[in-house]
Order: C-alpha cells, then structure tokens, then sequence
C-alpha cells in the first residue's frame, strides 16, 4: 500500500508513519521543513512544500491509494490554515480518483452526552481552544460534503506516553475520556487506513 502523509513531522503523524514503515509500505509525505522528519527510510518520499498549494498536495498524492492527515493548526494561530490545506487535500484526491482518508481533528467537534450539542457550544469548553475547534468544525464540513470516503478520529488532551490501548466512540468521547497518547492515536489512524470502519463518522478516542 502507498499512503500518502500530511503532517509527518508533528507529534501524531510521525508515529502514523512509523506504524506504516513497520508494516513494509511506501509512504509520500508533504513537509515544509525536512530535517524535521523524524524517520528516514527508502520507503519513505518526501515532497517539499505546503499543504496550502494544491498542486503540491495532488502531486504527493500521485499513485497512492490512501490518505492520512494530522495537520496541526499553526501557532501563533492563523485562522483557515487547517481548512484550506483539508480543502485542497480533498480536491486533490477527487480529482485523483482517490477514496479513502482518515484524518486527526480534536474533540471539539464531538457531542456533548448530556446536552447532544457539540462540545464547542458547552459553556464549559474552554474559550482559548474555540478558534482551534471553530477551525476543524470547518474541516468537518468540508469533509461532509465531499465524495471522500472520510473519517476524523477525535481525541481530548494529548500527550507524549508509550501507546496505551484506547477507547473508541461514535460522534462522542468514551465515558470519562481525559487524555490519549499522540503514538495511540497515530497507530489507531494508521490501522483505518486499511479499514473501511467509521466512513463518514466522527471518532471519539481515549485511554
């Protein structure tokens, strides 16, 4: 399987491109700054430039068969950097007759279990992550109307921990979910890539 990568070197796509290494597949990553890369390996293409250019985006994606992305949003933060790089990810893979991507976003997007409302909408979300949530609720509407057989895996607060096995709901956090592992979840977004689990659904994953 070829796979083609954004995000490798932030602290969840660089443990979804160890999984696929450790697997034997050729992965095709995007990054702006190479020696950033944590992993080298001949298995590995690197394109230089940024998710913001399409023609770059498609031009990484060209004979891959799946996508995974764990984009980060930029600090300091700039609004629609996350939305326009998913937007042309998703030209990308239209035009390119490709199906299949599985994506990171953050909890913010998932419902709250008492109020069913989104999590961003409770008065108790915290004010300085709603430009962060605002951005992949953007991401999540692009995907929604895309042809795109997406899913977005949606974890709380992350931390650097060995992977520890996680829980998983649909549209919701697990019951009493605080935290997961960045190498959780970036094992648990390469294993979707092979899956046709969770199309078209928001995932809610914790420890």
């Amino acid at each position: 399987m070829k796979i083609a990568l954004f995000g490798a070197t932030g602290r969840t796509g660089q443990h979804i491109l160890q999984a696929a290494l450790a697997d034997g597949h050729q992965v095709h990553v995007l990054v702006r700054s190479p020696s950033k890369l944590t992993l080298s390996s001949q298995a590995v293409v690197v394109f230089v430039g940024d998710a913001l250019d399409v023609e770059i985006v498609k031009y990484t994606m060209r004979e891959c068969d799946v996508v995974a992305s764990a984009l980060g949003l930029t600090d300091p933060f700039q609004p629609e950097v996350l939305s326009q790089g998913t937007a042309n990810i998703i030209t990308a893979m239209e035009s390119l007759g490709l199906q299949r991507l599985v994506a990171v976003a953050g909890a913010g997007i998932l419902r709250d279990r008492k109020t069913g409302r989104l999590r961003l909408e409770s008065p108790t979300f915290n004010p300085a992550y709603l430009p962060y949530a605002r951005e992949h609720l953007r991401m999540l509407e692009l995907l929604t109307h895309s042809h795109l057989d997406w899913t977005l895996v949606c974890p709380p607060a992350m931390r650097a921990a060995p992977a520890a096995p996680l829980r998983v709901a649909v549209n919701v956090l697990p019951e009493g979910g605080r935290s997961a592992s960045y190498a959780a979840v970036g094992a648990f977004v390469y294993r979707l890539l092979s899956s046709s689990d969770f199309i078209h659904q928001c995932i809610g994953v914790a420890e």
